[in-house]
């Protein structure tokens, strides 16, 4: 699957297409659970080795916050929620350690949504939560999220994530 890249930025418009719809086609319409998690996986594989491309090409720093960055972060949040929720799908209902990583995967969703106390994004979290409260009803797994941060703190959690797809 290939991502437009432009001055080694990524075509926002056509990456949330893209996204979009993976979700439509193999969540909404007509779910096929594995499908869509393998083709998320592949798309945040490659938003995350451009990311990392782009804080390296910065010297390590994570980049300033701007318009193009706060798009960014709110595809990419988007991108880790269904990610993770197609991969709840797919995994024995016992494998604790797999429920785990989903949570810890809808939590650094949420962390990484900027503006997310704006009633736009308002059903985005309350669909989190109850993503979390289904995978862990009654679990020790920690089920809190974070939301409301600056965008360079979105860039940060963003980049956390990333170094895991190195």
């Amino acid at each position: 699957m290939n991502i437009d890249v432009k001055n080694e930025l990524l075509n926002l418009p056509s990456l949330k297409f893209k996204v979009d719809e993976i979700v439509f086609d193999h969540i909404d319409t007509k779910p096929n659970w594995s499908k869509a998690y393998s083709m998320l996986d592949e798309v945040l594989q490659k938003m995350a080795n451009n990311y990392n491309a782009s804080i390296r090409r910065n010297n390590g720093e994570i980049p300033k916050g701007s318009t193009y960055w706060v798009l960014y972060m709110d595809i990419a949040a988007k991108l880790i929620y269904f990610t993770g929720l197609s991969h709840a799908h797919v995994i024995d209902e016992h494998d604790v350690e797999a429920k785990m990583h989903i949570v810890k995967l809808y939590q650094k969703s949420a962390a990484c949504l900027p503006n997310a106390s704006l009633e736009i994004n308002e059903e985005f979290v309350e669909e989190l939560i109850k993503s979390i409260e289904v995978i862990s009803p009654q679990s020790d797994v920690p089920t809190e999220i974070t939301t409301n941060h600056s965008i360079e703190e979105c860039l940060a959690e963003f980049y956390a994530l990333t170094k895991t797809y190195e």
